[in-house]
């Protein structure tokens, strides 16, 4: 009978004991796992003059509803006058990326921009006319990450592949990026470039947690820096939506129950904040239309250089500390087996 009741409390306590360790560390997925699951939620965004020749601009975004919302940078679509563009398109991931773009960018559609905030850099687009569901990004929660977390980014780099993937750690972080109150941002390595505007900065778990928006390539004297890239963390894009109308769960784009929508007003002129040499957008605004909303600008001031219950039941010590001892013993050899899993996946 004694044995029984140690049994269960070794049992009971293994369970919980286990249930804490991997709900801490989390089923980190492999970068492989990554791609697949989030890569198809990922689009190329292009905005353009008229209809024919004329200056354009590339990016990056992420589908956040079925129906087509995606979230992105703002620098992509407007010009720094806050006009947005008179043409997007965006293009949805092929089932397999051939390196050939004629074959991989066939899924074309227009989108329209439904709100955007040039301070903040973010931007919400419509896919129009989409016949089926569409593959989602998850939003992650961007204050549970810490430096040296693991990250991952997708997008289409100037001069590299489509939908290409990028690992790296998390670096560091900033708020109140240039002055503007709650642009909060992760600094990582993990590899951004021009083109990757507006993607998705990911965790283990295949979540966003970030969307890429600047990079570091030189300093005032010129000297050349790299693996200095920036993205803006997925509570403030969250936060922004909030605003915009759009609350998010389960990674979907659901209206208020207030009704309220962003309003198909002129947009407001809104001046972006200065910025230190050394950190631009990472792709360039260019000439838009006028049509949109804009949120209010937000001013700031510039820079400075350098923030289970569970059932009671009486057992005698000497049971308790047998128990104890045996989980103890247990744990050793669960702790070891973690440590060379987790060796074996790096």
């Amino acid at each position: 009978m004694m044995r029984n009741k140690r049994l269960t409390i070794v049992f009971w306590s293994i369970i919980m004991m286990s249930f804490w360790i991997f709900s801490s560390y989390g089923l980190a997925l492999t970068p492989k796992q990554i791609y697949q699951g989030v890569s198809p939620g990922v689009v190329l965004l292009f905005a353009s003059e008229g209809s024919g020749s004329g200056t354009g601009s590339a990016g990056t975004g992420s589908i956040i509803s079925e129906d087509g919302l995606v979230i992105t940078n703002a620098h992509i679509l407007v010009r720094k006058d806050s006009s947005p563009m008179s043409n997007i398109f965006v293009f949805l991931k092929p089932e397999r990326v051939t390196g050939n773009t004629q074959k991989d960018l066939t899924r074309r559609y227009k989108g329209k921009i439904v709100a955007y905030d040039v301070p903040l850099d973010l931007a919400l687009v419509k896919i129009e006319n989409v016949d089926e569901p569409l593959a989602q990004v998850g939003f992650g929660d961007s204050d549970k990450i810490v430096v040296g977390d693991q990250a991952y980014a997708i997008g289409h780099p100037e001069q590299g592949g489509l939908w290409s993937l990028t690992t790296g750690v998390i670096s560091a972080q900033q708020s109140d990026y240039a002055g503007v109150p709650g642009k909060n941002l992760f600094q990582t390595e993990a590899s951004i470039n021009r083109g990757n505007s507006g993607g998705p900065l990911l965790d283990e778990q295949g979540e966003m947690i970030g969307i890429n928006s600047l990079i570091a390539r030189r300093a005032k004297d010129g000297l050349a820096i790299t693996a200095v890239n920036f993205a803006i963390k997925s509570n403030v894009a969250l936060k922004w939506l909030n605003r915009m109308g759009y609350r998010l769960a389960s990674a979907e784009a659901i209206p208020s129950d207030t009704g309220q929508k962003p309003a198909k007003e002129e947009p407001q002129v809104t001046v972006e904040p200065a910025r230190p040499a050394i950190e631009e957008p990472i792709k360039e605004p260019v000439q838009p239309d006028k049509e949109v909303q804009s949120s209010e600008p937000k001013s700031g001031k510039e820079r400075k250089e350098g923030e289970i219950l569970t059932e009671k039941k009486p057992y005698k010590m000497d049971e308790l500390i047998a128990g104890i001892q045996e989980m103890e013993d247990m744990m050793d050899e669960m702790r070891e087996t973690i440590e060379k899993f987790r060796k074996r996946r790096r």
